[in-house]
């Protein structure tokens, strides 16, 4: 059985720049604001009364009723939109997921967009925010085994891509040292239509079971909680985080 890991900064020397973030991040641009999981960290973050900055493709349907809530039209993928949307704001959210012409990893937007933001955030220096990007359950290891190699999908469709974008967008963070990023992935399948039980464990890179050594899953909306207290009280920058019952 895994056992739940307390996760601290980390103390090494390459980070000790990252660790000044505010307390309680006032804006949160939330990319994906529109979508299953992103719509739950909207709410989430607004109850918790910080001002929240949603951002769409369409920001017409984002009718939100909060006067600390505003909607903005951006491309996660765009190196100027991202430039302009994320400029001022404490903390990022990229709830993002989207194929490509030819379904491959690289032109997931998963991908794409954590390029984007690491260009971004090197070109922004000390005012660039952090970032917590949602990743994928596959990249993540049960007893050592890495679950994409256990994946049967055939490269060219959308869900070999999807995952193995996941696993890109992990890595392309990994390879910086100046970037103030969080990577997290749910121990187990999604429940969209779970509860906010406000009671979760959190891990690293292995997949964190039960006493019957199944994977529990999250629900949407406690993932949306765990993902407003790690920016509220930050403990995996410069890491990949897992989070399941």
């Amino acid at each position: 059985m895994n056992k739940a890991k307390c996760t601290t900064l980390l103390a090494l020397p390459i980070f000790a720049a990252l660790a000044v973030i505010p307390a309680n991040a006032d804006t949160i641009v939330i990319y994906g604001a529109s979508g299953k999981i992103g719509s739950k960290i909207v709410t989430e973050a607004l109850d918790r009364e910080h001002k929240v900055i949603g951002v769409s493709r369409n920001p017409e349907s984002l009718d939100i009723k909060y006067p600390s809530f505003s909607a903005v039209a951006g491309d996660a993928s765009n190196h100027e939109s991202t430039l302009k949307t994320i400029n001022g704001a404490d903390a990022v959210i990229l709830s993002v997921r989207g194929y490509g012409p030819n379904n491959f990893p690289e032109e997931t937007l998963n991908n794409r967009s954590s390029k984007t933001f690491i260009a971004v955030s090197r070109e922004m220096g000390n005012d660039a925010p952090r970032v917590i990007q949602l990743g994928g359950g596959s990249t993540l290891y049960t007893n050592g085994v890495l679950g994409l190699d256990t994946q049967t999908r055939d490269e060219g469709t959308p869900l070999h891509g999807l995952v193995w974008g996941h696993w890109l967008a992990l890595q392309n963070y990994r390879a910086t040292t100046s970037v103030k990023w969080t990577v997290i992935s749910p121990s187990g399948p999604y429940n969209p239509d779970g509860p906010r039980t406000g009671t979760y464990r959190t891990g690293s890179d292995e997949v964190l079971v039960n006493e019957s050594g199944q994977a529990g899953g999250i629900s949407h909306r406690d993932m949306a909680a765990a993902i407003i207290d790690e920016i509220e009280a930050p403990q995996s920058i410069g890491k990949r985080m897992t989070v399941g019952y």
